[in-house]
């Protein structure tokens, strides 16, 4: 979450005009994040989220992430439903950024989840997967393998010019930089050639593609909300894992826990079983899960917005996972 676009009392009531919420409460931005602008509502009929949709998902692919928000919370899952106005209209112009309101979700996420908290995560996972097999509308993964070359690419282009800062949070220098874009560009080569992009083994569907410790709610020992559905797609079901265990499997100083990882994939598992092949392909998918958000982030901190509110995220990061799980594949096999 961020705040990218500012918005006043007047923005404000003249958005919820359209809607049956009754008189505003409280209104606050929310900073945190790199994606979207964020306000916390409450209204006279409960608490909210105000959303403006800003970078990275294309106006035409709001319906299919909306659609399938709606589809999992009437089935059941703990998604943020959109609220429609009183027109039956979910999405709506505001500042000229298409914006929704979802219900607010109760819980907290876990900063540094433990073993608990991974299999919590990862039986939640299965269970979004299932649930959404009967969602019937598609969107290719707009930051999937396809896309990385270009991301690299552009990456290297904002480097060269020294476009944004070099620096990392840790303070890593220009050749820093230029090490990570060569370690970036030897593993793009490599998961080119070996990607299970048409293995028919390998089910796919629609899958979250974001599922960090912050998209997710914990209340007492249940998963009570799952939000942030915006680079939602439909892609391999293994990758959604594999992302999932890119982010959850290591700790604040960045060391990988097997027993994170034995609790977050049997969990998985137990609720929608794996077959060999995912089994095999998993350290291979969570590589390109360590390299597309290595991407992302580099191109973010290399191409920033200055208007926007927002704390950079560090590729180097995830360089080191994409790095371990692209070392470490037959361990992590044995070790499932």
């Amino acid at each position: 979450m961020a705040v990218f676009t500012p918005i006043d009392e007047k923005d404000l009531a003249g958005f919820l005009s359209d809607y049956a919420l009754g008189p505003v409460r409280r209104f606050a931005a929310i900073p945190e994040g790199t994606e979207n602008t964020n306000y916390a509502l409450e209204t006279e009929a409960g608490r909210f989220i105000l959303t403006l949709i800003e970078r990275r998902t294309p106006a035409d692919d709001l319906p299919f992430v909306l659609g399938l928000m709606r589809h999992l919370a009437e089935s059941g899952a703990p998604v943020s439903e959109p609220v429609a106005d009183r027109s039956g209209i979910v999405l709506k112009p505001l500042k000229g950024r298409p914006a929704i309101v979802l219900r607010w979700l109760e819980g907290r996420s876990a900063e540094d989840p433990g073993v608990a908290q991974c299999a919590l995560a990862g039986a939640a996972l299965a269970r979004l997967h299932l649930a959404a097999r009967s969602y019937g509308v598609e969107r290719p993964n707009p930051y999937g393998p396809d896309r990385w070359p270009q991301l690299l690419a552009e990456s290297e282009a904002l480097a060269a010019t020294g476009t944004g800062g070099a620096e990392s949070r840790d303070g890593a220098t220009v050749e820093h930089l230029a090490a990570l874009l060569a370690r970036c560009r030897e593993c793009a080569d490599a998961l080119a050639a070996e990607w299970p992009a048409n293995d028919r083994r390998l089910p796919r569907g629609a899958i979250h593609a974001d599922l960090f410790p912050d998209n997710l709610f914990f209340a007492e020992d249940r998963v009570s909300g799952i939000f942030d559905f915006y680079f939602a797609s439909t892609d391999l079901l293994a990758y959604d894992l594999a992302v999932a265990a890119a982010a959850w499997c290591f700790d604040r100083a960045n060391r990988f826990h097997l027993d994170r990882w034995r609790a977050l994939t049997a969990a998985y598992a137990a609720e929608r079983p794996l077959d060999d092949a995912e089994w095999r392909a998993l350290p291979l998918l969570c590589t390109g899960a360590g390299l597309r958000f290595t991407l992302t982030r580099l191109v973010d901190r290399l191409r920033p917005l200055d208007r926007a509110l927002v704390v950079l995220k560090d590729p180097w990061e995830f360089a080191h996972r994409m790095a371990f799980f692209a070392t470490h594949g037959d361990e992590l096999r044995e070790g499932s």
